[in-house]
């Protein structure tokens, strides 16, 4: 069998009529989430699908419990962030999410504290990534309290609530207690 591209599959959508077209996007939403999220967000939904791909996040770190502990899943919050962004390239929807991440996992840090690097390096990539985005598209000052309580709230070990810091300082200056 032949694989598609785009153009091939332009042509074979061309071909088509009207009905035909509305009958096959109505089954791609009925089969796909990510259709219907897509859908639903271009409809102007966009609260809702941004909540929804918190929850995903949130249930990995905060609020999943299996057997008295989240699942920390790592890869099913960033999957989570990365289908977020095929939605939209809006930067303070972006930093919403992306924020909550960082917020879940810190959250996370402090309560259970794991030994364990990752659990520290992931949020501070993803903090330093989402403050570039804010800088880039001159929105810092609108996370600016945000960003402050997440550095604030940031546990000691492995040096997380310091590397935080020094990000901080890096995009808004002098970090005061």
């Amino acid at each position: 069998m032949e694989k598609i591209n785009l153009t091939t599959l332009k042509k074979s959508l061309e071909k088509k009529t009207k009905k035909e077209l509305i009958q096959e996007i109505s089954e791609l939403y009925k089969n796909f989430p990510a259709v219907k999220d897509y859908y639903q967000f271009q409809a102007g939904d966009t609260k809702v699908i941004l909540e929804k791909y918190k929850d995903i996040i949130k249930k990995e770190f905060v609020d999943g419990y299996a057997r008295g502990l989240p699942k920390v899943r790592f890869n099913v919050a960033k999957k989570a962030v990365q289908d977020f962004k095929r939605f939209t390239q809006d930067p303070e929807l972006l930093a919403d999410i992306m924020f909550t991440y960082v917020e879940a996992i810190s959250d996370f840090n402090k309560q259970y504290g794991p030994d364990s690097e990752t659990f520290y390096t992931s949020p501070e990539n993803m903090f330093e990534k989402v403050l570039i985005l804010l800088k880039k598209n001159k929105l810092l000052s609108v996370f600016q309290r945000r960003v402050y309580r997440i550095v604030e709230n940031a546990t000691d070990a492995w040096g997380y609530s310091g590397a935080l810091e020094e990000c901080y300082e890096e995009f808004y200056g002098g970090f005061i207690r």
